[in-house]
């Protein structure tokens, strides 16, 4: 008996070999017929063996390949040619991961005396081994008639595929493997989808069925810790290995499409992604136990009081609930940090400027510092609500306002309000906040098109401040200091005023920034980039933005008649905030100051004739010395 998985797994291979062999090369329709005909045979071999060890009777086992003998005939002799062979491929692909799943089903049966199902049949080392195996022949066989992305995209997925938790001794293995080489493979998604921006192409339909499958995956991880099964990631794994063999074969979707010219192609990629990296921050706070397995565990772990799902209003909290928990958790932060860090470091790469590479850099240190280490590594992450500068976003993140943190607070604003005055809020909106590295990245940063050419986009543009943004930032600004003030008084035992027992402060912030902000980021296609900055909603973003206002920064060019004769008007369209109008004060005032810059530097790096300049304290300074 133990002998026999391990023959059945060796005929297996070979007769798939045979088969991968003959539909990839496809000398001749009546050959690759014949090779559909011994892969039709090997399942219902396995079939039939299957139900023989259920039943213990030889009738199944006969009747099944008798029948398949005399019907399975039939195409192999009748069929004279095949107009698509994306209809082979497709039959193909899905009769070969089913004659494997069967393979896994008997052999399970056949040690455990035990009826499998899905999960069993999958979850088994002989089903994994030929699954990997088979899917490297058929890339071997593939490789040359593919292109470089698929290619890519195919190894990627390949990686992903032989790390099961439930055959590895530990789940954190498998887990955290896959993890890794999902970061990895989404980071080369954007970079081959930014790599073709320029053009219509085959790619990108490809990539959006790549996501849909690792979102799958993600899901099917996510579901395994709430409801201890893994059936939907079996799920995933079959239509992944499905994929894999069609698109080897078939090549990528024939469809084309740009990203930058369809608003509703870029959404789906954004949208998909983001609900991949959900899931999958998710998984890794289960694995380091951030949240605790079960369902009962999860609810437990959330940030906010969880509300019996009585009536809608409570069925919203928790929802938020969730999906701010996890949003604003340590291991989804690590994750995105590491994709959108790359993808920044990418862009820094194509800058020519040194000081706007200098930003950058420091960009992506202090997401490294301030949003990961401090608070949630370093000796004194148990001190921040105390430290000026460090309490962050104004209110709310570290707890309700009281006379304990009163120094932090308002420390924060005073030090922040100085560093804008003296370098511009881009010391916040352009390095220490979370948003500029995710709007940074090579492919985030191409999405800034959408600010001419979306609707609501192309309301935002220029730097004039419309009334409708004068009254999102004045109410904002109103209620979060309103709140400041009842948090305050609450400490006191004044009043005793909360929403579903959270301090207003906590949840104005838990609102804002793990969740607003996300839906801001992922409708890029319909507001453009940096909309946090350009609807005024960021309150401490707008703090920072009006004392910059009245602040050393601006932006000055050499010689204002370049700016007249200039054909390519480049700093404008450069602009990641949707600043046109910059051009007409630097040819009447020689510079440029405006409450919406903050210091990105796009349009210092994309001017031609290297006329414009960041001027601050440092330049006030040097005047003063001069004279």
């Amino acid at each position: 008996m133990t002998l026999l998985p391990i023959i059945i797994t060796i005929t297996m291979l070979l007769a798939m070999f045979y088969v991968i062999y003959e539909v990839e090369k496809w000398i001749s329709i009546r050959r690759v017929l014949l090779a559909l005909y011994v892969e039709g045979m090997m399942l219902i071999m396995n079939i039939g063996a299957y139900l023989y060890l259920l039943s213990n009777n030889p009738f199944y086992f006969l009747i099944t390949n008798s029948a398949y003998m005399i019907f399975g005939l039939y195409p192999l002799l009748n069929i004279k040619e095949v107009k698509k062979r994306q209809f082979i491929y497709g039959i193909f692909a899905l009769f070969m991961v089913i004659s494997e799943i069967t393979m896994g089903a008997l052999i399970y049966t056949l040690e455990t005396s035990t009826p499998a199902n899905i999960d069993t049949s999958i979850e088994n080392i002989y089903f994994v081994s030929v699954m990997v195996v088979e899917m490297v022949f058929t890339l071997i066989l593939s490789f040359r008639n593919i292109n470089k992305t698929l290619r890519n995209y195919l190894i990627g997925l390949l990686l992903l595929m032989p790390w099961f938790p439930q055959i590895f001794p530990s789940v954190n293995l498998p887990i955290w493997l896959s993890a890794i080489i999902m970061i990895g493979d989404t980071i080369l998604i954007y970079d081959s989808l930014y790599s073709q921006r320029l053009r219509a192409s085959q790619e990108t339909f490809t990539t959006i069925e790549l996501i849909i499958i690792f979102t799958l995956m993600m899901i099917g991880e996510f579901f395994f810790f709430l409801y201890n099964t893994l059936l939907v990631f079996d799920i995933s794994m079959i239509i992944g290995m499905i994929w894999f063999i069609y698109r080897a074969l078939a090549g990528p979707n024939s469809r084309k499409g740009n990203y930058t010219k369809n608003p509703i192609l870029a959404f789906t990629i954004i949208f998909l992604t983001f609900v991949m990296e959900f899931f999958m921050g998710g998984v890794l706070d289960f694995v380091e136990g951030i949240f605790s397995p079960g369902v009962s565990g999860f609810i437990n772990s959330l940030t906010l009081p969880w509300e019996p799902l009585t009536n809608p209003i409570n069925t919203l909290w928790n929802f938020i609930n969730i999906v701010g928990s996890v949003l604003g958790s340590m291991w989804f932060l690590i994750m995105m940090g590491i994709e959108m860090g790359f993808l920044a470091f990418k862009k820094m790469l194509e800058m020519r400027v040194r000081e706007v590479r200098i930003r950058m850099s420091l960009m992506i240190l202090a997401y490294a510092l301030y949003t990961i280490y401090i608070p949630m590594f370093s000796p004194i992450s148990d001190h921040l609500p105390y430290l000026p500068y460090m309490w962050s976003m104004g209110i709310g993140t570290l707890g309700g306002v009281s006379n304990s943190v009163l120094l932090g607070l308002i420390g924060t604003y005073v030090v922040y309000a100085l560093l804008s005055f003296l370098f511009g809020s881009r010391n916040l909106c352009a390095i220490s906040c979370t948003a500029p590295l995710m709007y940074q990245g090579t492919f985030y940063d191409s999405l800034k098109v959408y600010n001419r050419t979306s609707k609501l986009g192309r309301k935002m543009m220029t730097s004039r401040l419309s009334n409708w943004f004068k009254i999102v930032t004045l109410s904002i600004s109103i209620l979060v200091l309103v709140a400041s003030i009842i948090s305050y008084l609450n400490s006191l035992g004044i009043i005793n005023f909360t929403i579903f027992g959270a301090d207003i402060t906590v949840l104005i912030y838990f609102i804002w920034f793990d969740i607003i902000w996300y839906l801001l980021f992922i409708s890029i296609p319909f507001l453009g980039t940096f909309a946090c900055i350009n609807t005024g909603y960021c309150y401490w973003g707008v703090f920072n933005q009006a004392v910059s206002s009245i602040g050393l920064f601006r932006l000055k060019v050499k010689d204002p008649m370049i700016c007249v004769n200039c054909k390519t008007v480049d700093c404008a369209s450069a602009c990641p905030v949707g600043i046109t109008d910059m051009r007409g004060w630097f040819i009447k005032k020689g510079e440029f100051k405006s409450f919406k810059c903050v210091g990105l530097g796009e349009c210092v790096n994309a001017c031609p004739y290297d006329n414009i300049f960041f001027y601050d304290v440092r330049h006030w300074i040097k005047e003063r010395f001069k004279h």
